[in-house]
């Protein structure tokens, strides 16, 4: 087994924490225990206390592959590394204690972790995930090692805990028109290392649709509905993840509800029905909110010539169909509020939301 130490004593350190071990675990390989959170002051130099805590995971990269991909989240969640070697503050610092047994004594890496034995920082929140490890250079447990320190300060335990992340094979993003599903789809699908997959659509159609959505209500969804299909059976064959998709297929009724006539919907229904089973089942529905305000003003800004015609009133009845059919699903759902950020262009908007998206 693998062993991490995770620190962070800049910004919401808890967050930090967080977004880290769900990261590892999309990127990587699933985090299988995380310690208790522990409190201690910077060390070598002055800076906020850090929240530390240690990860047992498992990987078949070799160490200095797992120290790549490891650096790169670190500058995905803003560390900035100096030239020089002197410790700093920073949001997050991941180090490699130990490595299963392996003995590493390298330029670029040091396994187990150089100073590790003399920082109880590391080894308190080590002992709660692998008491009954014993250390490759001396056969010691944790608990040895904890017994024979020479650090005096004892760390301070945080009533606060980091959360395991529940890995998802597909996420399906859903919400009100021109919310952003397509941007937060890519920003998550980069963030995960996902498959990005996007909705396609006749953009002639959906502009003769919002000009008369009533008589264009039947022809567009049939139209969207076959075009799912089409993409669906191919992402099936595919064995990328996670598949991260900017619709739900199974919103068509949502649409069609409010749009059609009911001998239309009844129709519809029914073709909706006979072929549900070939869509891909999302393992989580993402469902971004947003003041409908807000989401006007997006779609005013964006400037698609077919959504001239959306306004208040239909993005408030196609909202009241959507709390209607949340209260109805079996999908599992995971609301997430973008309140009035910037997620496209603020990173640190789009972290915030991302760690709520771990914590669900």
């Amino acid at each position: 087994m693998i062993y991490l130490s995770i620190g962070s004593n800049l910004g919401d350190r808890l967050k930090f924490l967080q977004l880290a071990v769900g990261l590892i675990s999309y990127r990587i390989s699933k985090v299988t225990n995380v310690s208790r959170i522990y409190e201690t002051p910077a060390m070598g130099f002055k800076g906020n206390p850090f929240y530390n805590i240690c990860v047992k995971m498992n990987t078949d990269l070799q160490p200095k592959s797992l120290l790549e991909k490891l650096l790169d989240i670190e500058k995905y969640l803003g560390r900035v590394r100096s030239s020089d070697s002197k410790p700093k503050s920073r949001k997050v610092d991941i180090d490699i204690i130990y490595f299963k047994e392996l003995i590493i004594n390298d330029k670029a890496l040091f396994v187990p972790h150089k100073n590790m034995h003399e920082r109880n920082f590391v080894l308190y929140p080590l002992l709660d995930v692998c008491s009954n490890f014993k250390d490759p250079r001396n056969g010691k447990s944790i608990q040895a090692l904890l017994d024979i320190s020479n650090d005096s300060f004892i760390p301070k335990k945080v009533e606060e805990k980091v959360y395991i992340p529940e890995i998802k094979k597909v996420i399906a993003v859903e919400g009100l028109i021109g919310i952003g599903k397509t941007e937060f789809s890519r920003k998550l699908s980069d963030a995960l290392f996902g498959e990005l997959v996007l909705e396609e659509f006749d953009e002639v159609l959906l502009e003769k649709f919002y000009t008369n959505p009533t008589e264009r209500a039947f022809e567009t969804e049939i139209s969207f509905l076959e075009l799912r299909l089409e993409q669906h059976k191919e992402y099936k064959n595919r064995k990328r993840y996670p598949q991260i998709f900017d619709y739900l297929a199974h919103k068509s009724i949502i649409f069609a509800k409010k749009t059609m006539t009911k001998s239309e919907f009844n129709k519809f229904q029914r073709d909706f029905n006979h072929c549900s089973d070939l869509f891909i089942k999302p393992e989580v529905v993402i469902i971004l909110t947003q003041e409908i305000n807000h989401i006007l003003d997006k779609i005013k800004r964006r400037g698609r010539k077919f959504e001239k015609q959306i306004d208040r009133e239909y993005l408030d009845l196609i909202q009241s169909e959507y709390n209607d059919w949340k209260t109805k699903t079996k999908f599992t759902i995971c609301n997430l509020d973008l309140h009035d950020g910037d997620f496209k262009n603020n990173h640190s908007v789009f972290l915030n939301i991302l760690n709520l998206f771990f914590r669900h």
